[in-house]
Parts: structure tokens; sequence; C-alpha cells
């Protein structure tokens, strides 16, 4: 069967020249350099995965919940939240990969189970929006400090 993935993202302006630069730092330094990276990408992206729950429990979608809970951090030095995958968290032991479409575009054309009208966005598109900035803007501030703390800056 094949995987099918869909997205949303945010561009915050010179990431990536921003990462590529870290390839050039002293061999020795570049652990420690990624490491807090990860870090600081962990705590932003922890920012939009609790918005995502408050965001969930709001909108009305009864298994938006349930499938808010499958969001999680994913470790990389950029912020990463990944929701869906295989947790089950349907009330017939559906997983979450299989409800988060709905979950957030609600029906298109097909009979509405989700008793809510149709939207372009129910939970993750309201709290990217909320959050999303206030996450971009707590990475950019820890990564302007870690570049400080090391004098790459």
């Amino acid at each position: 069967m094949p995987r099918t993935t869909g997205g949303l993202s945010i561009e915050m302006e010179g990431l990536m020249e921003t990462l590529q630069a870290v390839r050039g730092v002293e061999a020795d330094l570049r652990p420690g350099v990624n490491n807090e990276i990860r870090q600081a990408a962990e705590k932003s992206a922890g920012e939009l995965v609790s918005e995502l729950h408050s965001s969930a429990a709001s909108s009305g979608v009864p298994v938006a919940s349930r499938v808010a809970s499958s969001a999680k951090v994913k470790r990389d030095r950029i912020p990463t939240v990944s929701i869906g995958g295989s947790t089950r968290v349907g009330r017939r032991g559906a997983p979450a990969g299989s409800l988060v479409w709905g979950s957030e575009q609600g029906p298109k054309g097909s009979t509405n189970h989700w008793a809510v009208p149709p939207s372009s966005g129910y939970w993750i598109k309201p709290a990217v929006e909320r959050a999303g900035p206030k996450a971009v803007e707590t990475f950019r501030y820890a990564l302007a400090d870690i570049y400080r703390k090391h004098g790459l800056l």
C-alpha cells in the first residue's frame, strides 16, 4: 500500500543558510553546537505541540483530541512536529494517520461524520497560525544565543 504524507510548514528566512554555516564550524565544536540547535528546535516545536492539543480540544471535532495525542516533536535541527502515524486512537482502533486529514479538513462531499461545518482547517491550521510566529521567534533567539555563546556571530 503506498504511503502518503501531507504537510504544513512555516518558512523561516535564512534557516538553511544558518544550518549550512554550522558545517563550516571546527570539528570539535560541531557536535555541541548541533546538539544545542536540536534542543532549541525541540523547545520551539514543543510550543506548537502544546497549541495543537489546546486547539484540538476546542475545535468541536470529536476525534481531534485523540488525533492530537499522536503529535510528537521530532529531534532535528529544524523544529518539526509529526501528527498521525500508526498510533491507534480511533474508537474502533483506527490509526491516527488515517484520521488526521478528516479531523483537520472535515467532509469534502461526503457525509459529515464530524458534526461541524466543512472547513479549511479545524485545529492544525489555527494552531500553526497562532503558535507558529512565536515558535519561530523562540528558535531564532535560541540560535542567536547559541552562536553568540560559541563566538560564531
